[in-house]
Formats: structure tokens, C-alpha cells, sequence
């Protein structure tokens, strides 16, 4: 439950009266996530990127310095570095639907008429 036990400052937010938490319910990130992420590092990691009270959340800096990252396996080579556009559906299809098919139509066959 969100208390003033797990927050201290919780009771200076505006809408901390209105809210009804239910008693005694304990925090279970990690045995609810356990089932979905392997890796007790990355769990760790999560589990402090969720804390509760922001003087208590680790910070982006801190985060990264997390054994996560630095643990086996590490990071591979970037292979997506190769692509020169947007391999991305959505954007893909918007750029073809403003894109003008280009035509060349053959010299000899080109005919026009023009009436003014």
C-alpha cells in the first residue's frame, strides 16, 4: 500500500486524501515479475526503477552504473547501424503515400496534344 511508511512525503501530494489504499498489501514487484524476467539483475534493476518515493528511486545515472549492464553477456556490435532509412511499418507507408510514382515513359511512343 502507498503509506507515509513507504513514502514519507505521500501525504503532501494533493490527491493522497482521496485515495482509499487497501491494508496491508506489500510491495511484490519481484515475485511478479520473477516468472517474466530471468536475469535476478535486470529484476533488481526494475525493481528500483519502481520504487515508490522518488528520494528512494534510483536515479538514470545510477541505472546505468546497475551490475545489469555490466554482467555477462554484454552488449553486442550494433548491426542496425547499417540501415540508412526508417525500417519502421507505419512511417514506411506514410513516406510511399506522399512519394510520386516516377514514370519514364518511352521518347518514341511520347505523344502530346495541346489546345489553347
Amino acid at each position: 500500500s502507498i503509506t507515509t511508511e513507504v513514502w514519507p512525503d505521500v501525504d503532501k501530494l494533493e490527491l493522497f486524501g482521496k485515495l482509499v489504499p487497501k491494508p496491508d498489501v506489500k510491495r511484490r514487484v519481484k515475485e511478479r515479475l520473477g516468472s517474466y524476467i530471468k536475469d535476478p539483475s535486470g529484476l533488481d534493476l526494475l525493481d528500483k526503477l519502481l520504487t515508490l518515493d522518488p528520494k528512494k528511486r534510483i536515479d538514470s545515472d545510477d541505472a546505468l552504473d546497475h551490475d545489469f549492464f555490466w554482467t555477462e553477456p554484454m552488449p553486442c556490435d550494433l548491426k542496425l547501424d547499417k540501415l540508412n532509412s526508417s525500417m519502421f511499418e507505419y512511417t514506411a507507408s506514410r513516406r510511399n503515400q506522399y512519394r510520386q510514382p516516377q514514370r519514364h515513359p518511352n521518347q518514341e511512343q511520347q505523344h502530346f496534344d495541346r489546345v489553347y
